[in-house]
């Protein structure tokens, strides 16, 4: 277990050195602001369309594979919805943010560099394959979700056509299709271009982990302890666990696919659960607090299942 604490270390210790800069006042607290929006908007864009770019599509969108990572995910946003509902006594669009922060894993940010660390580059064809579907799907599932439950909501069709719009605007998704289209069409990029691209791409990952770092230090656990616990127990380990049990002992999935499944689903939410809540005034607190708590975690949690896949799956 220590040889795998020492592969996923360096991505915590990147988030570690963005924090610590901040805190310091070694650098402003205006970085985190700026280091998020070159890498959401710029850096991890690109990222992705090199990946669908060079996309085998036949061997990344596998059925089983996006089955048992979204059945995982839907289970826990459920979950998340009735436990906040039934004991926590969250008001409705309350539940559907904790529901929202428990199904959104951090699968671009931290999952493409530990699988690559992990597992090497060849795990990132069906991890991509899961990615293309993941914000789309997500948000869809939680901001329908959301104006069923609230009183105060839009109409179905109003809110499809606000999720649709917002999802193909999203820089992340314009990235995916443009690389999704040159794909298909076959066009050769210059050499010069090719090179800039991989030069931003590699910047990507790094870039982003320190984002995430500086931007922890504007946020507080300042909401109840034990609904963020109830966000990690589901984001964690109940989603992984499903991931795993679906594509390893359901559907007998080849090794490296499962990898990919279960480490993208072992992962804390992202950012996008806080945004998610500030666009709805829903549990703005306790998606902060989840986030930090949840990230925090994951340096074990993440370890953990990655020692599990190792002695489920031998390499």
């Amino acid at each position: 277990m220590l040889s795998i604490f020492l592969a996923v270390l360096p991505v915590f210790i990147l988030i570690a050195i963005g924090y610590g800069a901040v805190r310091t006042a070694y650098v402003p607290n205006t970085v985190g602001d700026a280091l998020n929006s070159f890498a959401v908007k710029v850096a991890v864009p690109v990222l992705l369309f090199r990946a669908m770019l060079n996309l085998d599509f036949a061997a990344a969108f596998s059925a089983p594979a996006l089955i048992g990572f979204y059945t995982g995910a839907v289970s826990c946003f459920v979950i998340g919805i009735i436990l906040a509902r039934k004991i926590f006594k969250r008001r409705p669009g309350e539940a559907v943010s904790v529901g929202f922060a428990a199904t959104f894993s951090n699968s671009v940010l931290l999952g493409i560099a530990i699988i690559e660390r992990t597992f090497g580059s060849e795990a990132l064809t069906p991890a991509f394959g899961i990615i293309a579907f993941h914000a789309p799907s997500l948000y869809i599932l939680g901001m329908v979700t959301m104006e069923l439950m609230r009183r105060d909501g839009k109409s179905l069709a109003t809110t499809l056509k606000t999720a649709g719009k917002s999802i193909l605007a999203n820089s992340l998704m314009i990235g995916i299709l443009i690389g999704v289209a040159m794909n298909f069409s076959g066009i050769q990029l210059p050499e010069p271009v090719i090179s800039a691209i991989d030069m931003l791409a590699t910047a990507a990952i790094p870039v982003a982990l320190v984002g995430i770092g500086a931007a922890m230090t504007k946020y507080k656990i300042s909401a109840g302890l034990s609904e963020s616990m109830l966000v990690a127990c589901l984001s964690l380990i109940v989603h992984p666990a499903i991931a795993l049990g679906l594509t390893h002992y359901v559907f007998g999935l080849e090794p490296q696919t499962v990898r990919a499944v279960v480490t993208l689903a072992a992962m804390p939410p992202g950012m996008n659960i806080y945004i998610f809540a500030v666009m709805y005034d829903r549990a703005v607190s306790l998606a902060a607090s989840a986030f930090l708590i949840c990230t925090a975690l994951s340096v074990l949690t993440a370890t953990v299942w990655l020692y599990a896949l190792s002695v489920i799956i031998p390499v």
